[in-house]
């Protein structure tokens, strides 16, 4: 999940969001995000949105992990994914000082977070992991 806060510096520029690259930051729903080909295409598809979209992706991959596997949850593990969810906003991939305050924020979370859950099951939580279908 700590590898989810990369952040890419966003340019305002005539009402406009510009990545870092200069390019107009395009949205993408998470179903659109989920058909692409491989895992540099979502890569590139993610850094490539603004931060509010990047925050949408993760928190839809996570809601749909949790779902998923919500039977076999327990109460910790339930509440820990629903502090991570709660946790992620727009200003999490936002530079600067208000995503790094939502970023501290998010990495107090994740010690309890990382000890809960597998490796594999971290990584299935990735937004870069495979999609999950809607339940």
């Amino acid at each position: 999940m700590r590898r989810l806060i990369a952040i890419v510096v966003l340019a305002v520029s005539a009402g406009s969001v510009l990545t870092a690259q200069g390019q107009a930051a395009k949205p993408i729903d998470y179903d659109t995000y989920c058909k692409l080909p491989d895992v540099e295409s979502k890569r590139a598809a993610f850094f490539a949105t603004t931060a509010e979209n990047r925050g949408t992706l993760v928190k839809t991959q996570l809601e749909r992990w949790r779902d998923a596997n919500l039977t076999r949850l327990d109460d910790k593990q339930k509440a820990s994914l629903e502090a991570v969810i709660k946790s992620i906003t727009a200003s999490t991939y936002v530079d600067g000082p208000e995503g790094e305050e939502s970023r501290i924020k998010s990495r107090a979370l994740m010690a309890e977070h990382e000890r809960l859950f597998t490796r594999d099951e971290l990584m299935a939580m990735q937004p870069n992991a495979p999609c999950i279908p809607k339940k």
